[in-house]
């Protein structure tokens, strides 16, 4: 039975740190670490861990506000299993996450493994499953470029494939689980999982205007990068990046300004049930946007 590192990254979220760490240490899959990473927390994250009595659970605090990946790969750092495993402090897991998997830990041929996911709408108490085709197996680079489906909390990654990546990148703030998953996808071997066992909360705090901004530079700059090299996966898929680079400089300025050049942008989307959900969304509060990301 393989070792699992799970990686926990906190800043201040006390609120739901409870319900996430009781998903993991009720796992039926007993071979685990849990690896609480505190990226310097001012409320009462450091106490709740306190309670647990559980010497799988490993607390590490930083001193100093690191960016999201930059602490992931701190963490990532700690891991002693061969296997590492995601899960962000506001989302939680079904008891039989892991063990429903087992079977597939052993098998060489595969080097990560991810699973649909349930987006619970905290507003309404709504439960959504987040993909709705048969997610695919074996190399998937060409599917995530038509539609990225991998939520990180239901991702488990080799440990030798995070360290042959050198990690997450620390230059991204929000697009690092994409970019890492696309360099992957071009050589390692997926194993999926359709049966949605992780609940990923939407709430308020998930994006804001700052974050639409930041969404759109962060992937614009990934799809130069990309654009200006070699990466022939990358070449045979930029009409599918390019229409997602599309859809978030509209997203961002929905946000922004609403104006006569950004509505023929909209009319010129390619996508035709796109184009009309963002025609509507053109004389839409900004509140109700958000639900247009995806």
């Amino acid at each position: 039975m393989k070792k699992i590192s799970i990686i926990v990254n906190c800043h201040n979220g006390a609120k739901y740190l409870d319900k996430c760490i009781k998903s993991i240490l009720n796992q039926k899959y007993q071979n685990f670490e849990l690896i609480f990473f505190d990226n310097f927390s001012s409320d009462n994250s450091k106490k709740i861990i306190d309670n647990y009595d559980d010497n799988r659970i490993r607390y590490y605090f930083s001193d100093k506000l690191l960016t999201l990946y930059k602490a992931r790969n701190e963490a990532i750092k700690k891991a002693t299993g061969s296997l590492v495993a995601f899960l962000d402090v506001d989302d939680w897991w079904d008891e039989n996450y892991l063990s429903s998997k087992q079977t597939f830990f052993d098998l060489d041929q595969y080097d990560f493994f991810y699973s649909n996911v349930l987006c619970f709408h905290e507003k309404n108490n709504k439960l959504i499953k987040y993909s709705q085709e048969k997610l695919p197996n074996g190399k998937i680079y060409d599917y995530l470029a038509k539609d990225y489906f991998i939520v990180i909390s239901g991702l488990i990654i080799k440990k030798e494939i995070l360290e042959k990546e050198n990690y997450f990148s620390s230059t991204y703030n929000i697009i690092g689980d994409f970019d890492l998953l696309l360099r992957i996808s071009k050589y390692a071997n997926a194993k999926s999982f359709d049966e949605p066992l992780i609940y990923y909360r939407v709430h308020e705090n998930n994006f804001s205007k700052k974050n639409n901004k930041m969404y759109f530079d962060e992937y614009n700059d990934w799809f130069q990068s990309q654009k200006n090299s070699d990466n022939k996966l990358f070449l045979k898929n930029i009409k599918y990046f390019q229409s997602r680079l599309d859809k978030l400089e509209i997203i961002y300025l929905l946000h922004q300004k609403r104006n006569f050049k950004l509505l023929i942008q909209i009319m010129k989307f390619p996508h035709f049930y796109l184009r009309i959900k963002f025609f509507l969304a053109y004389f839409l509060p900004i509140r109700l946007i958000n639900f247009f990301r995806k």
